[in-house]
Order: structure tokens, then C-alpha cells, then sequence
């Protein structure tokens, strides 16, 4: 029989993170002023930072990627539909927007236990991320430009 393999994990702090990102040639840097680890994910011709944010006493470890978009007050009630519907069918949904800020992001909060958390989950959570922007970057900066309603995108994606 063959031996399991046993999950590793990381303490949850900022040095472990960082230490761990590098050894997995993400090339992370620290973001002083916010006390966050961020890396950049090069998706298409656009760079996407994706930072990580620890929170409530090491408990939570917060992913939030930031869309290389800003809002249009024009298409932003078909933006926030088009997010909300992809949320709808996505099997980890984490789509969202700041009003305040004109920004669009792709966020997710991981549970971590006693202060760490799994190299392998946090593998995973990245992977995740990078996939729901790959995947619907494009539909968001056509929404968002004005260039198709999500009425337009559908009907195209079912004829």
C-alpha cells in the first residue's frame, strides 16, 4: 500500500507567506502601507494583482484580485448584473465591485485553523482565482464598455 500523503501547512503571517510564495516562483512583494503580501498574475496583455490579507487573529486569509477595470457609471448597472450572474452559476463565486472606489475585484475568505493554512489549499484558491479572471475578464470589459448588453453576450453564447 502507498503511503498518504500528508497535507503541509504554512503558519499564517506575512514572512510565511511571503517565504512560500517565493518558493513557489510567484515573485510576491510586501505592501507596507497595508501590511499586505501581493503578487501580480499576467492574464492576457493586462497585469492583475492579487493580494493577501490576513484577518480576525489569523483565523481568515482574504484573496482579493483587482480587475484591470474601472467602473463606468454608464454600464454599471448591467456590470453589477453581469457580476452577479456569474456568482449565480460560478461553483466559487467571489465577483464584486466598490461604488466608492470604481473598482471590480475577485475576492475569497479562507478559513484557516489554528493560525495556518494548507500550501496545497492556498495552491488551489490561487489556481481558482486566476481561472474565474482568465475566464470572464473579456465578458466584464464588454459589458463595461458599453460594447454588448449581458442580453447581447447571452444570446451569442446560445446561438
Amino acid at each position: 500500500m502507498g503511503r498518504k500523503k500528508r497535507a503541509v501547512s504554512i503558519p499564517l503571517n506575512q514572512n510565511a507567506l511571503l517565504q512560500f510564495l517565493n518558493q513557489k516562483d510567484f515573485h510576491p512583494l510586501f505592501q507596507k502601507e497595508t501590511d499586505q503580501t501581493y503578487l501580480v498574475m499576467n492574464i492576457g496583455e493586462y497585469e492583475v494583482p492579487l493580494f493577501f490579507l490576513i484577518r480576525s487573529e489569523n483565523s481568515l486569509l482574504q484573496t482579493l484580485a483587482y480587475l484591470p477595470y474601472q467602473l463606468q457609471e454608464k454600464t454599471l448597472g448591467e456590470t453589477a448584473r453581469l457580476l452577479h450572474l456569474l456568482n449565480k452559476e460560478l461553483d466559487m463565486p467571489g465577483f464584486g465591485l466598490d461604488e466608492k472606489e470604481d473598482l471590480m475585484f475577485y475576492r475569497c475568505v479562507i478559513p484557516c485553523v489554528d493560525g495556518k493554512i494548507s500550501e496545497e489549499l492556498l495552491l488551489t484558491y490561487i489556481s481558482c482565482t486566476r481561472l474565474a479572471c482568465e475566464t470572464f475578464m473579456g465578458a466584464i470589459g464588454t459589458i463595461l464598455s458599453g460594447s454588448a448588453s449581458i442580453d447581447e453576450l447571452l444570446k451569442g453564447k446560445n446561438e
